[in-house]
């Protein structure tokens, strides 16, 4: 005999899992009414949806971060989805939320992208949302007695950033400072997406690339000076030695400056370097400072 299903039952199964009324009434048909079954078989038919859509790119999603009251610890989180509406779903920042609570809580926190229940409560969502979602990364920064760590969190909650700095001085007297100074490296890091701290942090082998990139180009930009010139019948000089090696270190440079935090012009003054603006801040305090470290999350963005 087939169980009679109350609407009640149906309301209450779709406010667990979220899923339409015609599903829920079908699972519980399939179930003879069994809630617990029913939520089982749903999430089971829900990660089965999911798994096909396995390929499709997740280039949206949000980024969560979180301090503790006393400022000495922050933890961030990115999660991915695959479409703006899904991310703009008060579930999706609600999951995030809790995710970077909980990493902020936790003494020493896994990576939220490993954490079995952290990926249950993910996988609970998706279901709900429609959509492969991931945890994509998260971190947390825990203060040491000399440094002070702070954020940045774009309006839109798709970029954030996170540094710590170190100062050799009386920390108390210089934290509310310190703080500032942290908070304004975020958003420098936000705005201008540096791939690593400073020049000592790039991989040798890819400055090296980078170098015979340069020369490459700036090989083929002589060869296409000198056709110019002999078709026009210009006279045509040949740079010197000299002259290409201290291009080619303009542009290696350049591309310090573009990809390393402490060598980019800081976005308040372009005349000063973000490694000026610190030094210039430490000559304030009265001691030195150090940017001991930085991760800048933005959605969609390697």
């Amino acid at each position: 005999m087939t169980a009679t299903i109350t609407s009640e039952q149906v309301m209450n199964l779709r406010s667990r899992t979220g899923a339409g009324i015609m599903d829920c009434k079908s699972a519980l048909k399939e179930t003879a009414g069994d809630l617990a079954k029913a939520v089982e078989l749903l999430r089971k038919k829900g990660l089965a949806g999911l798994a096909k859509r396995a390929g499709r790119m997740m280039k949206e999603g949000v980024v969560a971060l979180k301090t503790s009251p006393d400022s000495k610890t922050c933890a961030m989180i990115e999660i991915n989805c695959e479409t703006d509406f899904v991310a703009k779903n008060p579930a999706v920042a609600g999951l995030a939320q809790e995710l970077v609570s909980s990493m902020l809580a936790d003494a020493a926190p896994a990576n939220p992208a490993e954490n079995a229940s952290a990926k249950e409560k993910l996988q609970a969502v998706a279901v709900k949302m429609g959509e492969n979602m991931q945890i994509r990364r998260g971190v947390v920064y825990h203060a040491g007695p000399a440094s002070a760590v702070n954020f940045y969190l774009h309006s839109d909650t798709k970029k954030a950033a996170m540094v710590e700095v170190e100062f050799d001085g009386g920390l108390p007297a210089a934290e509310a400072e310190l703080l500032n100074l942290a908070k304004e490296i975020a958003m420098q890091s936000v705005a201008m997406n540096p791939k690593w701290l400073k020049k000592e942090d790039v991989p040798a082998d890819l400055v090296a690339k980078e170098r015979e990139i340069y020369r490459a180009k700036m090989e083929k930009d002589e060869e296409d000076s000198k056709a110019i010139a002999a078709e026009t019948g210009k006279p045509y000089k040949a740079k010197s030695p000299e002259g290409i090696a201290k291009m080619l270190e303009g542009r290696v440079s350049k591309f310090y400056q573009e990809s390393c935090l402490l060598e980019q012009a800081s976005i308040r003054d372009a005349k000063l370097s973000v490694s000026q603006t610190v030094k210039n801040m430490a000559t304030k305090l009265g001691g030195n400072i150090t940017v001991k470290r930085f991760d800048c999350y933005i959605v969609g963005v390697e």
